[in-house]
């Protein structure tokens, strides 16, 4: 079973990772080990898939049965479940007869929310709370978005996790706040063995503090797979050659060269509706469902 008698043994397998939306493939035969200790940044342009990698890998989403995947010794992994924790970009909820996705704004003080998990590890909320600038009194409905992305983060990372998957999650942070979340993880992969995956287009900062890098390109496809970030050329380049921010500067080269050859597709978002074969089937939307008023049998109805 995966990382659970040898302390060095992988926390995450994926072979052959391939995930479709309708008939485009956003991930194409991914492989990837993820280690105890290893802190890997996963980047990638915009639409390259690192969104749906970590979905995949938080289960999610569901590869196909002829792709292999363990998370923690199961193929369907799940957010606050054996050491999991995911953070995602969206923290939101779903309001009844009103709307999706809408941000977490209602009337309730921070040491109200999810009382029984902050009650099970009291000293660890703590750290965090002290670590993140949190006030423990603060309304939901009167607080920034970096305030709002602080707490969210704060009970994502209570339940002590052996993989955390981030996407973007740091995006709303201010500078100190970002430098003491990113020591904080450090010490849990140094101290405790974790292991985490960081997709982020923010990279001060990150030089010293990735261990590894997985770079996908248009299509979902890593050629290089997982890579020790001492084993990337490029940035390795740049460090012997005292070039401030060598990591940026090696994936900004890599972009512009991969943009250069493949052009517009990159330019492809992953959220955009998929355009599908047939007349019918290319009025569907992302979600798979007819947009509303437009059902085929009824497109000249009023012809």
């Amino acid at each position: 079973k995966i990382g659970a008698a040898d302390p060095t043994a992988p926390l995450c397998e994926g072979g052959k990772l391939t995930f479709n939306y309708f008939n485009r493939t956003v991930l194409s035969d991914i492989n990837l080990t993820l280690s105890p200790g290893e802190r890997v940044l996963l980047i990638g342009a915009n639409g390259a898939g690192k969104s749906t990698l970590l979905r995949v890998l938080a289960g999610k989403h569901l590869p196909p049965t002829s792709a292999h995947l363990s998370v923690l010794g199961t193929r369907a992994p799940q957010d606050g479940t054996n050491g999991l924790a995911y953070l995602g970009n969206n923290w939101s909820r779903t309001v009844a007869f009103a709307a999706s996705n809408v941000a977490y704004q209602c009337d309730i003080p921070v040491r109200e929310m999810m009382t029984k998990l902050q009650a099970e590890f009291p000293e660890r909320r703590d750290r965090l709370v002290k670590l993140l600038g949190i006030n423990m009194d603060w309304r939901m409905h009167e607080v920034s978005d970096g305030q709002r992305r602080r707490v969210q983060i704060m009970l994502g990372l209570i339940r002590p996790f052996r993989v955390l998957l981030m996407d973007e999650i740091t995006v709303d942070l201010d500078i100190c706040a970002r430098q003491d979340l990113l020591g904080f993880l450090r010490s849990e992969c140094e101290e405790r063995g974790a292991a985490i995956v960081y997709a982020t287009h923010i990279l001060d900062g990150l030089d010293t503090w990735v261990t590894h890098m997985m770079y996908l390109s248009a299509g979902g496809i890593s050629k290089d797979g997982v890579q020790r970030i001492e084993d990337v050329p490029a940035f390795a380049a740049n460090r012997a050659n005292n070039i401030p921010n060598p990591l940026l500067r090696a994936v900004e080269a890599r972009m512009r060269e991969e943009r250069a050859m493949e052009g517009a597709a990159l330019e492809q978002s992953e959220g955009a509706a998929k355009q599908l074969d047939g007349a019918g089937e290319s009025l569907k939307g992302k979600q798979g469902g007819y947009a509303s008023g437009r059902a085929a049998n009824s497109m000249n109805h009023w012809g």
